[in-house]
């Protein structure tokens, strides 16, 4: 790293986050890991709802508020009743120094408040004003509550694609959907402050769960509007392609394959699974002719897997360099030596916890490495501290943080 990058790409930038859970707060997070300051500003009582989400039925139990922790690392946390007029104020005067607010709250609750973009934009007119929805700022859904699992997983049409004929077990894994969601809020934020470099303005930024979920099922969705005719879905014996299903181990584990190349990658295939047979086979010589015999195809195959222990699937195939994984369990996927070497997971010391690891944001900079990750702060942990700096007197200072512990 450069003598001029050993400073954080983003120090000096004030980031205000008044949001729960995860779409908006996991944006916040990542401008957070390249040296921006965030300051969440939460509900006195209760905070942020993630503080609890960990505790609903049915999620890993822990004493530590993963849910949380992991979209909330290196961020200060001032509790404000923004009901108060004390509280309210305090608010301003944070916006009014910063450089960019960041909220989820419902267009009708931000026009109560006084906080919508052209009240805020009076204020600070070099403010980066970035909101985050469920549906979106217009038409009939605007004011709807939403979460990732109905605006971003069903609404898209991702949810009807993969649904197996017998019907979900669970649903899909917590903030799955925000997280995508986040990076692209983050990827308007940082445009909007370029923007901002070239123009001294600010500007409105947003983004939604249920835009997120279009783009992310853009593909099928694009066939629907080019009238395409969808195939049926069909049972995994007698799937369309041998080339995208799972496989069982002798050793009862799964494997998923992604074949794209089958041209190319057919006879390595078929070395590696110790089926050269199958190269001259008849039925199996061209593509045409491996779909019109496709469930004898997945028959065979599966039968083949069922011969071997995974481990040594996993070398043969990696050894003909067929694209493959696993079928992880969680202690698989968290100790997984690549992310590790890409960073993906790294270290951090938690104060009760001692040293444990949190999943880091998806890319690098060369010339800049992100800020060690700290652990999500204590509801309240910087109100004095925050407010100090912004210039209010002790004496308004602890009638906010006595407002804010009264019930």
């Amino acid at each position: 790293m450069s003598e001029s990058a050993s400073t954080p790409l983003l120090a000096g930038l004030r980031v205000i986050e008044l949001a729960t859970m995860v779409f908006a707060p996991s944006a916040c997070v990542i401008l957070a890991e390249f040296g921006a300051e965030i300051i969440k500003v939460e509900e006195p009582r209760a905070g942020d709802l993630n503080r609890g989400y960990h505790k609903l039925p049915g999620m890993p139990v822990s004493e530590l508020a993963y849910t949380f922790e992991v979209d909330n690392r290196n961020k200060k946390s001032v509790a404000l009743d923004l009901k108060t007029a004390a509280g309210h104020t305090a608010l301003l005067e944070l916006i009014r120094g910063a450089d960019v607010f960041v909220t989820n709250l419902r267009p009708q609750v931000l026009e109560r408040l006084r906080l919508d973009y052209d009240a805020l934009q009076s204020l600070n007119s070099r403010l980066i004003y970035a909101h985050a929805s469920g549906y979106g700022e217009q038409g009939a859904e605007r004011e709807k509550p939403g979460y990732d699992t109905i605006c971003y997983w069903s609404r898209s049409g991702i949810e009807a694609h993969v649904f197996p004929y017998e019907g979900w077990l669970s649903q899909f894994p917590f903030g799955a959907g925000d997280h995508p969601s986040g990076m692209t809020l983050f990827a308007a934020i940082m445009t909007a402050l370029y923007r901002r470099q070239q123009s001294g303005a600010g500007c409105k930024v947003s983004s939604s769960l249920l835009a997120n979920g279009t783009w992310a099922n853009a593909t099928m969705l694009q066939a629907q509007l080019a009238r395409a005719q969808f195939q049926d879905k069909r049972p995994r014996d007698n799937a369309w392609t041998f080339t995208t299903i799972h496989y069982r181990s002798r050793d009862d584990r799964l494997l998923k394959m992604g074949i794209v190349n089958i041209d190319k990658d057919w006879r390595p295939f078929c070395q590696a699974m110790e089926l050269t047979e199958l190269i001259t086979d008849p039925r199996f010589l061209t593509q045409p002719d491996r779909l019109a015999h496709m469930q004898e195809l997945i028959a065979i195959v599966s039968e083949r897997f069922l011969t071997r222990e995974m481990a040594w699937w996993q070398a043969r195939l990696a050894e003909y360099d067929i694209p493959h994984a696993l079928m992880a369990n969680y202690p698989e996927a968290a100790d997984d030596p690549q992310k590790a070497a890409i960073e993906a997971i790294v270290p951090m010391l938690h104060p009760q916890l001692g040293q444990i690891r949190t999943i880091s944001s998806p890319f690098q900079l060369s010339d800049y490495e992100k800020v060690p990750a700290k652990p999500a702060p204590g509801l309240g942990q910087h109100t004095r501290e925050v407010l100090t700096e912004i210039g209010l007197d002790k004496d308004t200072i602890e009638a906010i943080v006595n407002a804010a512990t009264t019930d």
